[in-house]
């Protein structure tokens, strides 16, 4: 995708039945802003992250086999910045080659941070994004979707994969106590759910409306049978008032279609990463789930994506990594170097494929603003579960890339912060603080319900 073409494709939304909408959106305070968190499962092993540059700044003693080295983290938040990122064992994909842009200079390595309200474990549930005890409160993405969404028709979109054989799980997002959000796991849904009324074409598309035309006729209909305010009324218009909000979804799409076509993936029938038979493997389809999500952002259809690695089980298999072993017995034999080599190679991977989406957004204009939609977009990646595969949440590795017009300081640094229980220490709700300073809100300061155990309120200022 070139900078012309998006530029051009962008243009035709200028017109036609999308022109309120794209007006709207640029005559709002703020410059663009995107949200994309990745999330593995099962832990992100500081080791994977540490640059070279980074580990002689912590001492000799980071020479070895060990993969988790919260003893030896300052007393004082470090910030090496100019570090040489692409170093570290997992993230060599940040390196210029084969023609491709370096994106050293574009991210940031994030060390130190807990976030023991969450409990660690295989997997801390919706925590990881909420900072609070699973399925207690809101997660991140859930906060930012609608003050991010702006005129596109999703405010966020959520896409993974999983052990688990069922189309959508809910084990990773939330909207509050009592309300998971679902995660589309098959990317076959995933691609009909957000591209079909795109990929049916005009006829398919009328028809859906039509749907939508004819449930609400049926709700203003049975509303006319009720008087005052009984529950069944409020029920009913609930309901007519969803059903608005999706036909008016559907009349969005449909004016899109034009310029999104062209930034589709090839479809699911057709797709080599999907192809085979028996369980499916999670890094193949994780890169389909990629794919969905690089037209989605790319088309406008949303400005908020979570792509949740594993969710809802974390012995998903990666075969095309180390074959025959699921995620949970691969961790277990962690001490086997062709374990840790597989460990490893599924970290790398997931890196590949957000370096590879940041390179896209890179080499695209941002519409409406200066720069390019990287520089507009904040790509978090992060572990379910904190640092290792039964994880006590004292550290939780990041990598941050992008998001410079933003405010961010992704700029080629690592920031170690002083480990859990040190004067110093830092939480992963300071890190969404961040993230909403970033989008905006100067008060956003204390999100994550950590009750007691909230060291301090507020960005950090390192990154």
């Amino acid at each position: 995708m070139t900078r012309l073409n998006r530029r051009t494709l962008l243009k035709g939304l200028g017109s036609g039945l999308f022109a309120p909408f794209f007006r709207e959106a640029f005559a709002q305070n703020g410059t663009p802003a995107r949200l994309v968190i990745v999330m593995e499962c099962n832990g992100i092993y500081p080791q994977t992250l540490l640059s070279m540059g980074a580990r002689t700044a912590l001492g000799a003693s980071m020479i070895g086999t060990r993969h988790n080295f919260a003893d030896v983290y300052p007393s004082t938040p470090l910030t090496l910045r100019g570090d040489s990122l692409s170093s570290a064992p997992c993230l060599g994909s940040l390196a210029a080659s084969s023609g491709q842009i370096s994106l050293e200079s574009r991210a940031a390595v994030v060390l130190g941070l807990s976030s023991t309200i969450t409990g660690g474990g295989h997997s801390t549930g919706t925590g990881a994004l909420s900072c609070a005890v699973d399925g207690s409160a809101p997660t991140f993405d859930a906060v930012m979707a609608p003050r991010l969404k702006r005129s596109a028709p999703f405010d966020a979109i959520r896409l993974g994969t999983s052990s688990s054989l069922t189309p959508i799980v809910y084990q990773s997002c939330s909207f509050g106590p009592g309300k998971p959000a679902g995660i589309l796991v098959n990317p076959t849904l995933a691609y009909e759910t957000l591209f079909g009324s795109i990929t049916g074409g005009a006829a398919a598309g009328q028809q859906r409306s039509q749907l939508f035309d004819f449930a609400r006729e049926d709700v203003r209909v049975a509303l006319s049978t009720f008087r005052g305010n009984s529950n069944e009324r409020l029920k009913l218009e609930r309901y007519l008032t969803s059903l608005d909000a999706l036909r008016a979804r559907e009349g969005l799409l449909m004016s899109m279609a034009g310029t999104v076509q062209p930034l589709l993936p090839v479809a699911p029938s057709a797709n080599p990463l999907l192809g085979g038979t028996g369980a499916p493997d999670s890094l193949k389809w994780l890169e389909a789930q990629f794919q969905i999500a690089t037209a989605s952002l790319l088309g406008g259809l949303t400005n908020v994506v979570v792509l949740a690695s594993g969710s809802s089980g974390f012995d998903v298999r990666y075969d095309s990594v180390i074959a025959g072993m699921g995620r949970h017995d691969l961790q277990h034999g962690i001490d086997i170097p062709a374990n840790w080599t597989g460990i490893t190679g599924v970290t790398r991977r997931h890196v590949e494929l957000i370096t590879k989406l940041a390179r896209t957004l890179e080499s695209t204009p941002e519409v409406g603003a200066s720069g390019t939609m990287l520089d507009h977009t904040a790509i978090l990646y992060l572990s379910d579960n904190g640092e290792q595969h039964h994880s006590t949440a004292v550290e939780w590795p990041m990598l941050l890339v992008g998001g410079n017009a933003l405010g961010l300081r992704t700029d080629g640094r690592t920031v170690v912060f002083p480990r859990d229980g040190a004067t110093g220490n830092r939480q992963v709700s300071n890190v969404f603080n961040t993230l909403g300073h970033a989008f905006g809100d100067s008060g956003f300061n204390t999100f994550g319900l950590e009750g007691p155990t909230r060291i301090a309120q507020g960005p950090l200022s390192e990154i």
